[in-house]
C-alpha cells in the first residue's frame, strides 16, 4: 500500500468520524442530553486524524508555507506554483462556496417550523390521532413522549420562547429569612431511617428559622455563581415555584406567601387564616388545617417545554417528586412531622394561589408569550410540630 493510499483512507476516516461527532452532538441537543455514546471520542479521534493527515503531508505544507511567508513569486518552482493553484479556489471556487451557503440559508428560511404538520413524517410512538375513549391518558402521554427517530426533525418544532428564570410579585411585601445554614439535625442515615408521613401535629407554633431552613432545603440556592439549587433539574431550568400557606408560624402573619429563591425571601400575596380553604381545596383533609404551614409546589412548564419538548411533563413531574422528598427529609431531621399530598382539587387551589399572573411584574418576568404564565398547582405538603 503507497502512502498516498493511506493518505486517502485517514482522510475517509477523519470523514466518517467528523460525521459522527456533528450527528451525535444534534441529536444529543435534540434530546436535552449532557452526553452520547462515542461523542467525545470520535471528536479525540478526528483531530488525531487531522494530524496524521498533517504529517502524511508535511512536505507539501512545508513548501507552501515557505511559499506564502516569503511571497518571492519570481523565484517560483514549478512546485509552487501548483501548491498555488491547489490552495485558491479562484473564481469559480468563490462562486460556489457563496451559492451552497446562500443556498442553505434560503433552505432554513423556508422550512416550515413544524414538519411533521406538514406530513412529512409520522413521529415514532405519537398517533396520529389520539385514542382517549376508554383508555388511559397517562400511558398513552407515557408512549408518546418516548424518544424516536424522528425526534431529532421535531427539534425545528416551535415549542416557544425560554421565560425568566423567577417570578416576582410586583409591590408585595418582603420578609426576610434567617441564615438556613449553621443547624445540626438527624444524620442523613437516620433522617432516610425516620422518615414517615405525619398527619398528627401538636398546637405549637413553628419558628421563623424553621421556615428558613424548610424552604432552603426544597428549592434554596446552593451554588450562587451558576444559580444551582438543592434539588436536582433537568437542564438546571427550575420550573417549580413554592408557596407557603403559613397557619402558626412565630413571627410569621398567617397568610399567603411566594419563595423568592434569588433573595431567600417570602413575598407576602394574601393576609388571612386559610386553614378552611386549603383544606377544602385538599378534598376536606383536616390535618391540611392543623399543620404549622402548607407548602404547595407549582410548575411553569414553559420553563422546561421550551427545551426539552414532549418530555416536559416526566422532567417536571420528577422534579416536584425531588423537592418534596427535600422537605421531607429537612422536616424530618428537624424533628417535625410532615406529610406529602397528591389528591387535591386543582381548580380550587388555583384560586387559592392566585396562579396564573394577574399581580406577577409582567416587566421582570420579561416574557413573550403568555406561555410562560402557564402555572399549575402539583404537590402539597404540610408540615408542623408533633
Amino acid at each position: 500500500m503507497e502512502r498516498r493510499d493511506v493518505d486517502y483512507l485517514v482522510i475517509a476516516a477523519m470523514a466518517l468520524s467528523g460525521l459522527y461527532t456533528a450527528l451525535s452532538g444534534l441529536v444529543a441537543d435534540a434530546f436535552g442530553l449532557p452526553r452520547i455514546a462515542l461523542h467525545s471520542a470520535a471528536g479525540y479521534v478526528c483531530a488525531a486524524l487531522a494530524v496524521v493527515h498533517l504529517i502524511l503531508n508535511w512536505r507539501q505544507v512545508k513548501t507552501y508555507l515557505r511559499w506564502r511567508f516569503t511571497r518571492r513569486r519570481e523565484q517560483e518552482s514549478p512546485t509552487q506554483k501548483r501548491l498555488e493553484g491547489a490552495h485558491s479556489p479562484g473564481r469559480r471556487g468563490f462562486l460556489v462556496s457563496a451559492l451552497a451557503a446562500a443556498g442553505g440559508f434560503a433552505l432554513g428560511r423556508l422550512l416550515p417550523r413544524a414538519p411533521e404538520q406538514a406530513g412529512w413524517f409520522q413521529p415514532v410512538g405519537r398517533p396520529a390521532e389520539l385514542p382517549i375513549e376508554g383508555g388511559d391518558l397517562g400511558a398513552l402521554y407515557h408512549r408518546w413522549s418516548k424518544p424516536g427517530y424522528s425526534a431529532a426533525l421535531r427539534a425545528v418544532s416551535d415549542w416557544g420562547d425560554q421565560p425568566a428564570r423567577y417570578k416576582v410579585y410586583a409591590g408585595a411585601e418582603r420578609i426576610a429569612l434567617p441564615d438556613p445554614h449553621g443547624h445540626e439535625g438527624l444524620a442523613l442515615e437516620e433522617t432516610l431511617e425516620a422518615r414517615r408521613s405525619v398527619r398528627d401535629y401538636a398546637a405549637e407554633s413553628l419558628s421563623l428559622d424553621q421556615i428558613s431552613r424548610l424552604l432552603h432545603a426544597a428549592q434554596g440556592i446552593t451554588e450562587p455563581r451558576w444559580s444551582f439549587r438543592a434539588a436536582p433539574s433537568a437542564g438546571a431550568l427550575y420550573p417549580i415555584e413554592l408557596y407557603a400557606v403559613v397557619h402558626d408560624v412565630a413571627g410569621l402573619e398567617a397568610g399567603i406567601y411566594h419563595y423568592a429563591v434569588q433573595e431567600h425571601e417570602l413575598e407576602l400575596i394574601k393576609r388571612g387564616d386559610f386553614r378552611a380553604a386549603v383544606t377544602q381545596a385538599g378534598l376536606w383533609q383536616s390535618f391540611l388545617g392543623q399543620a404549622g404551614v402548607c407548602f404547595v409546589l407549582s410548575a411553569i412548564f414553559q420553563r422546561t417545554r421550551w427545551k426539552y419538548r414532549e418530555r416536559t411533563y416526566r422532567y417536571v413531574m420528577l422534579e416536584a417528586g425531588h423537592v418534596g422528598q427535600n422537605l421531607y427529609l429537612a422536616a424530618t431531621s428537624m424533628g417535625l412531622g410532615a406529610c406529602a399530598v397528591g389528591a387535591f382539587l386543582d381548580d380550587e387551589l388555583n384560586d387559592l394561589l392566585g396562579l396564573g399572573g394577574a399581580d406577577v411584574d409582567t416587566d421582570r418576568l420579561r416574557s413573550t408569550s403568555a406561555a410562560s404564565e402557564e402555572e399549575a398547582a402539583l404537590y402539597m405538603l404540610s408540615v408542623g410540630r408533633v
